[in-house]
């Protein structure tokens, strides 16, 4: 039976390559056309700077700016695509009258399930590779807008007042996320729930990874001491070197993009998570929903494939619609309960609620499969 695996696998794998790259082909032909404008200026600009023809830098810029993208664009969409592909593989396996001669010889289509199955599972394995391995190097190029194209770097932005782990209020007028480095530096060191007891400034800042703590670039510190003048306060002023706070560049970057904290690897975000913080629950939920995500693509794929496993004659067009009916819908249930943060609910057990539905579902399928 190992040559019957062999061809089935063969046969899945090689339309699900097929309908992947037509997805990825359709959908950044749209962003192209929509935002041709943008690709077209930042080519002019590097053609006109570095003498290129035009057209070439062009091409460039398209397959420097979407190349990374197929990473991100399988981790997202291994479930639905390997669905697809399913659907496919047993339509012409039916047309073919294949299901057919398998059932003749005795063999039971839970076989032909177990085949395709066993091959989501090895995509399944290849999309946590993606995410653990190379997503987390893409990430930088991967969060860029528009306006970055042709541009390896992130766009600097304005840091609103934050609050670390110590209660502390941080702000900068612009952060690079990927020099690390900070301008206008503000911070204010305050009592728990109290106010300002000391004002941090400097004119930059750079992030010291190895003490956890910002460099200070004509650093100032200004407090008030316990003496009184006249009733009113003392204001000492004295120069610091470095300011100790949880608030990397990264988590900074986290904190303003979702999306960033995605492209991270679990080891990253528990790094993020273990330093507390408001964001803590939030990265908790993101590395849970990164299993409980594989794991639903394997229930979904265990719930469609009897609608295509059939012992005579059908229209496949039915069931196409049926799978697609409960494919979809279970495929976005999974996503919107595994991202959004659920009232009474841990993250953990709100990134797993969709295992515990489908799980179920999925097994009565398989159980009840006519053979």
């Amino acid at each position: 039976m190992i040559l019957l695996d062999r061809f089935i696998i063969y046969r899945f794998l090689s339309n699900f390559l097929v309908l992947f790259g037509l997805l990825f082909i359709f959908g950044i032909s749209i962003d192209v056309i929509v935002q041709f404008d943008e690709f077209a200026d930042a080519a002019s600009r590097v053609a006109e700077a570095n003498g290129r023809p035009y057209w070439q830098v062009l091409i460039h810029a398209i397959l420097e700016f979407h190349g990374p993208r197929i990473f991100q664009f399988y981790a997202y969409m291994v479930g639905l695509v390997g669905v697809a592909a399913a659907g496919f593989t047993l339509a012409q396996m039916h047309r073919n009258r294949e299901l057919v001669s398998i059932m003749a010889s005795g063999t039971s289509l839970h076989r032909v399930a177990a085949a395709i199955l066993a091959a989501q599972v090895g995509l399944v394995m290849v999309q946590l590779v993606d995410q653990e391995l190379v997503l987390p190097r893409l990430a930088p190029m991967l969060v860029r807008d528009h306006q970055q194209i042709l541009g390896r770097s992130l766009q600097t932005f304005e840091v609103p007042l934050t609050r670390d782990v110590n209660g502390n209020l941080l702000h900068a007028s612009s952060l690079d996320p990927v020099s690390r480095k900070a301008t206008e530096l503000l911070v204010l060191i305050r009592e728990e729930g109290g106010p300002a007891l000391q004002r941090i400034s400097a004119s930059e800042a750079s992030w010291d990874e190895a003490s956890s703590s910002w460099i200070l670039s004509d650093g100032e510190s200004v407090g008030t001491t316990d003496g009184e003048i006249g009733g009113n306060a003392i204001t000492k002023r004295m120069p610091i070197a470095s300011f100790e706070t949880d608030l990397s560049p990264q988590r900074l970057l986290v904190r303003r993009s979702l999306q960033f904290a995605q492209l991270l690897s679990v080891a990253q975000l528990k790094d993020l998570a273990s330093g507390g913080g408001r964001d803590g629950g939030r990265l908790d939920r993101v590395i849970y929903s990164r299993f409980s995500g594989a794991i639903v693509n394997l229930l979904v794929m265990a719930m469609v494939i009897p609608f295509f496993l059939m012992r005579g004659p059908g229209t496949m067009l039915n069931q196409s619609i049926k799978a697609a009916a409960v494919s979809i819908p279970a495929l976005l249930l999974g996503f919107a309960t595994m991202t959004l943060e659920l009232p009474g609910f841990s993250p953990g057990v709100g990134a797993f609620l969709p295992v515990a539905i489908f799980l179920p579902i999925a097994i009565g399928r398989m159980a009840y499969l006519r053979t």
